[in-house]
């Protein structure tokens, strides 16, 4: 008879040092016995999550599957998310800028570190294009990785989401120009707040479908150009308002990737169902639908492990 005991689940939490003296979290977990030379994949959330988004209350999340698979999954929370350490004095003072420059960039170096095995980063929505622009600018954080997989992710314009997409961003800019941030959990937006300074980048680009740093100075769209690992994109057919396919596809285009492959998921996909922007990772038809095409991905990308 069988009982249903998942085994036993080994895991650590460790801290990695950024810029203004932040501290990102990260839990590590893996199967007991689990070797470090396993494929290793660093998990890093979107706007207003935290870890949890991919490791579940009970560990039971997304990135359990993975787990369960035989990899070791490592799963962050970006400053100012989650259990990530604040400097002694508390301020929303950094932007898009610096989850590209800093944070992605600190939490890749920390984990290769850490792992022997291939490692993949998994980022979902603004994670996702925050990832490639960081190794667009910085092409030396391509040596630490297998490959990239994107899950939601596009950088919005007006291109489609209609009069809706025009007020809320618009809404969230402004509010969060008065209070010096976005007030996500008081709005039920998700449990964490973003500064300012995110939110205005997002509505700085949206009008002309830019995609730069808040100086002008990078072009993150021409920097996309130096990403050359492999690179799987999932999204939510179902997903018009914050990463439709058409700009999933946009974003794809600029990779200088030779390999990359955007993955519609829905039902003419195959799929029992039309994906959205968060049941594309969460729930358990992403788990029987969607993580063992990403598994299946990430196993021709690494083929000897």
């Amino acid at each position: 008879m069988s009982t249903n005991v998942k085994p036993e689940l080994a895991s650590l939490e460790f801290w990695v040092p950024t810029s203004q003296e932040h501290a990102l979290h990260v839990v590590e977990a893996r199967l007991s016995g689990t070797p470090d030379s396993a494929p290793g994949i660093l998990f890093v959330p979107g706007l207003f999550s935290d870890g949890r988004f991919f490791l579940g209350g009970q560990g039971d999340g997304f990135a359990r599957t993975f787990v369960d698979a035989g990899c070791v999954s490592y799963v962050a929370s970006l400053r100012g998310h989650g259990k990530s350490r604040w400097p002694a004095k508390r301020a929303y003072n950094w932007s898009f800028d610096t989850y590209v420059r800093h944070d992605i960039p600190d939490l890749v170096r920390a984990v290769r570190a850490r792992h022997t095995g291939p490692l993949f980063l998994l980022a979902h929505s603004m994670a996702g294009y925050a990832a490639l622009a960081a190794l667009g600018v910085d092409p030396s954080l391509q040596a630490s990785l297998s490959g990239v997989c994107t899950l939601s992710s596009a950088v919005n314009d007006y291109s489609d989401g209609g009069f809706k997409k025009r007020f809320q961003l618009g809404f969230s800019s402004t509010v969060a120009g008065m209070l010096g941030r976005f007030p996500a959990k008081a709005l039920k937006q998700g449990p964490w707040d973003e500064p300012a300074g995110v939110m205005r980048q997002f509505t700085d680009w949206a009008p002309t479908g830019a995609f730069r740093s808040t100086d002008g100075a990078t072009d993150y769209w021409s920097a996309l150009g130096n990403v050359t690992l492999p690179v799987f994109a999932g999204v939510g057919s179902a997903d018009v308002f914050h990463a439709s396919p058409q700009r999933a596809q946009k974003l794809v285009a600029h990779l200088g990737s030779a390999r990359k492959d955007l993955f519609v998921l829905g039902r003419a996909q195959g799929l029992s169902w039309d994906a959205g922007h968060f049941d594309v990772v969460r729930g358990e038809r992403a788990r029987a639908e969607v993580l063992p095409r990403v598994l299946a991905w990430m196993r021709q990308v690494a083929p000897s492990h």
